[in-house]
């Protein structure tokens, strides 16, 4: 997980380092940024628990810092492959007319839940070099903006926000 979670940062993650508020769970962490190389934000969400699902909603606070409110959701050891694959499934949308009506989102999980393994998922897909060896696509999912976001156990995720306003961006 550290090499993928490493190219992601390296393309999404800017250099300004922004403020995040958040109500969640010390096995929860969450870092945001500006976005590298265009406009918005980048929120970096990473779940250390093996059990506990988080729904979050990320907004812009009074001050132009990021606030994260999050609600946890216990699940069962039998759930947690499903829980991974619900995770990208039923995402994507279309483009609409309103430009950034969406978010990307790159959700990095180990292969069935088991930490050791050798081979990652990125939104459902596991990541494994191509047959010329090189590394995959890493391609995001496009969701609704306004949608909640669903961080499963054990679980790192990128979520970028292409219309998300913030002054140290500029």
């Amino acid at each position: 997980m550290v090499l993928n979670s490493a190219l992601l940062w390296h393309r999404l993650m800017g250099k300004v380092v922004l403020a995040v508020g958040s109500d969640a769970s010390p096995f929860l962490r969450s870092y945001a940024h500006c976005s590298k190389g265009r406009i918005g934000v980048t929120l970096l969400v990473i779940n250390l628990s093996d059990q506990t699902k988080f729904i979050a909603d990320v907004q812009n606070s009074m001050n132009n810092n990021i606030k994260l409110a999050t609600e946890q959701q216990k699940i069962s050891r039998k759930s947690f492959s499903r829980s991974l694959k619900n995770t990208a499934s039923g995402a994507e949308i279309k483009a609409s007319s309103d430009e950034y009506s969406y978010r990307e989102e790159y959700h990095l999980t180990p292969k069935n839940g088991y930490l050791q393994t050798r081979t990652m998922v990125l939104n459902g897909i596991p990541l494994e070099l191509t047959s010329t060896g090189n590394i995959p696509r890493l391609d995001p999912i496009r969701v609704n903006v306004k949608s909640p976001i669903s961080i499963t156990p054990l679980s790192i995720a990128f979520i970028v926000f292409p219309d998300f306003v913030a002054p140290a961006c500029r």
